[in-house]
């Protein structure tokens, strides 16, 4: 299990080294931002949206995306796209207070943030890596790798 997760890893660095952004003129992207998100790095988007999550502060919280983020189960299975669609991810869980997650280990990469989660909900442990892709404040991009 921990050698596929270090191989799982590795070819994500990878991949992330080898990607090359294009630029990015939008600098507004989600009429909710939060001001003060835009002059954050992507490590400090991320962090602050796990803090966000464990207080279930779900305004805030959508605050972080991008109105057209895109949410992938890795490699590249769409569950979903738009700001909309996160509503039905989180909100519920939210309002219950049902799931917290703790970051284990966390890698930086240029617009990349990369966290190693243990997300727990109703007592239920789920390990995850996910990889959140930041520009301009704003979290546009996010893969979930996870056992099923």
């Amino acid at each position: 299990m921990k050698k596929g997760i270090v191989i799982i890893i590795g070819s994500m660095m990878t991949f992330l080294i080898a990607c090359n952004d294009k630029p990015d003129n939008d600098k507004s992207g989600n009429s909710l931002q939060s001001e003060q998100s835009a002059n954050l790095t992507p490590l400090q988007v991320v962090s602050k949206r796990m803090k966000l999550y464990n207080e279930h502060n779900y305004d805030e919280f959508i605050k972080l995306y991008h109105k057209d983020v895109e949410v992938f189960t890795y490699p590249n299975r769409l569950m979903g796209a738009g700001a909309d669609r996160l509503g039905s991810i989180f909100k519920s869980d939210f309002e219950k207070k049902s799931i917290t997650v703790e970051i284990v280990n966390q890698m930086t990469n240029g617009s990349y943030v990369i966290n190693d989660e243990i997300v727990t909900q109703n007592d239920k442990e789920t390990k995850y890596v996910s990889i959140y892709k930041v520009k301009n404040g704003l979290i546009v991009n996010v893969s979930f790798v996870r056992e099923f």
